[in-house]
């Protein structure tokens, strides 16, 4: 099968129990033939972008053309966004110790959504970093924050709240933080990135 990557045709192999949904079928092309080095950024239909939702109205591959972007501005992207949700997780911190006493239980909730958001953003470094350049210091980067929310969340479990909202006044601020200027400091080197790759 033929198909447009980047404005080129280029042929690619899909056998018959590879068929599926067109935005499935992408997402195989991309597998297959364009990362670690390239992934898709947008497709186009008559030189108009389609918006994702509507990619699986085209039937016929060849209506479209792929367009790629280095992978390394995908992951990236996806940091800056992990970035934006830090920003928010820190102003949230704050919200959640003062609501601790009166709306207990609303807060921990609070709390355990900013803990799995805070997850969300570990698992973008670590799967990004494997087509990422070579960047020192992720392990010990996600290992310290990793401490912190661990001996939160044993706090929580064991029912020690009070020393868990300690924990939350002091510590876990903290490791927020450091956690957000580190992935700063890696957007900063993606940018400048000569593009080595693991």
């Amino acid at each position: 099968m033929k198909v447009r990557i980047d404005g080129k045709l280029q042929e690619v192999e899909l056998s018959n129990t590879d068929i599926g949904s067109t935005s499935s079928l992408l997402r195989l092309i991309e597998y297959r033939y364009l990362f670690p080095e390239r992934s898709i950024k947008y497709v186009e239909k008559d030189g108009e972008v389609l918006h994702p939702t509507k990619v699986d109205e085209v039937k016929d591959l060849s209506e479209i053309n792929i367009v790629t972007e280095p992978s390394m501005n995908m992951v990236r992207k996806q940091i800056e966004l992990a970035l934006a949700a830090l920003d928010a997780m820190i102003a949230s911190i704050d919200r959640i110790v003062k609501d601790w006493d009166t709306k207990g239980e609303l807060a921990k909730l609070y709390l355990h959504n900013l803990l799995d958001s805070l997850d969300w953003t570990v698992k973008v470094v670590e799967t990004g970093s494997r087509i990422l350049p070579i960047y020192d210091g992720i392990d010990e980067a996600i290992a310290r924050l990793e401490d912190t929310v661990f001996r939160l969340d044993d706090l929580m479990y064991e029912g020690r709240e009070e020393e868990a909202l300690e924990v939350l006044r002091s510590e876990f601020p903290k490791a927020v933080e450091e956690w957000r200027e580190f992935l700063r400091g890696m957007v900063r080197f993606i940018k400048n990135a000569p593009g080595e790759i693991h």
